[in-house]
């Protein structure tokens, strides 16, 4: 979903320059596809990131934290992890239902935004789901330290 969503942003916004640049016209909506589809990847590309166990990690602290702390480093992390997941999917699906309920569109092509955030929070939802599932994938890990 992730891969059809990038390409879809790439093709637009090149169609939408080439358009504008030739014929003075743009394409009507595109940037709000744009945004869209750049939400969906935001989301598609968090499961990717949830199965890796790609998170950002200050150096400052993580080389001394690992050091001081080699058996609860790891379960401290993925702690994090589940709680940042979580708050983000409750709060995506709190937004999907409220913008859902009150019938709220997208000022130019004027289509349900609600929809766009309810499928972000399944995707925030599917992270949260390997996350606890605790497959991850073992290529990616082959040099850590078990």
């Amino acid at each position: 979903m992730g891969t059809l969503a990038v390409i879809t942003i790439a093709l637009l916004t090149a169609a939408d320059v080439v358009l504008r640049y030739f014929f003075n016209a743009a394409i009507f909506g595109a940037a709000e596809v744009a945004n869209a589809l750049l939400a969906v990847l935001v989301g598609a590309g968090l499961i990717i990131v949830a199965a890796q166990r790609l998170h950002i990690c200050v150096d400052l602290f993580d080389a001394p934290l690992r050091r001081r702390l080699p058996k609860l480093y790891p379960r401290w992390i993925f702690g994090a992890e589940l709680l940042g997941t979580a708050a983000l999917a409750t709060l995506l699906v709190q937004h999907a239902m409220h913008t859902i309920d009150f019938g709220e569109l997208t000022p130019v092509l004027e289509f349900p935004i609600g929809w766009v955030f309810a499928l972000v929070a399944l995707l925030v939802i599917m992270a949260l789901a390997v996350l606890l599932s605790g497959w991850r994938d073992e290529k990616m890990h082959q040099g850590e330290e078990k």
